[in-house]
């Protein structure tokens, strides 16, 4: 943790760690698809060993649709970046050019994207309807800050 500085008495200092943590790109709308948006830069000061996943990020969640599942607005969202997901599963969607938080579900001949929020009605997409449909990331935990905003 310390380096020792030569030729100086008493002379330590801190050693320099990378900087580790999770990217946050940007925010996602649990609720009605919003404009996906990201934003570079920003690191969420945790250890990516606490999450299952190689390739993490993270979204600001928006709106109320997940709560029934504990997924708050404000809250932060972890993602592994794949593009699939299992029957039921929790993921980040893109719609054309809007993002959503969602289960996945994938009955013959559609993919239903349904919130954890009975006032929010599934979103159904058609094979063939138009426009696409791309998973972004699996959800895989969530990080709460105390007085976060929501």
């Amino acid at each position: 943790m310390l380096n020792r500085l030569p030729g100086k008495a008493r002379g330590l200092e801190l050693k320099k760690r990378p900087v580790i943590g999770i990217p946050l790109v940007g925010r996602i709308a649990a609720g009605h698809p919003r404009l996906a948006s990201e934003d570079e830069g920003e690191i969420v000061p945790v250890s990516p060993d606490l999450f299952p996943g190689s390739d993490l990020f993270a979204l600001r969640v928006k709106g109320e649709s997940m709560k029934d599942d504990g997924i708050l607005p404000g809250d932060i969202a972890v993602m592994a970046r794949q593009n699939d997901v299992a029957e039921g599963e929790i993921a980040a969607v893109l719609l054309d050019d809007e993002a959503t938080l969602k289960h996945i579900y994938r009955p013959r001949g559609k993919v239903v994207l349904r919130g954890a929020n009975p006032a929010f009605p599934d979103i159904v997409i058609r094979d063939g309807q138009s426009g696409s449909v791309r998973i972004l990331g699996k959800y895989v935990g969530l990080i709460r800050t105390q007085g976060a905003a929501r």
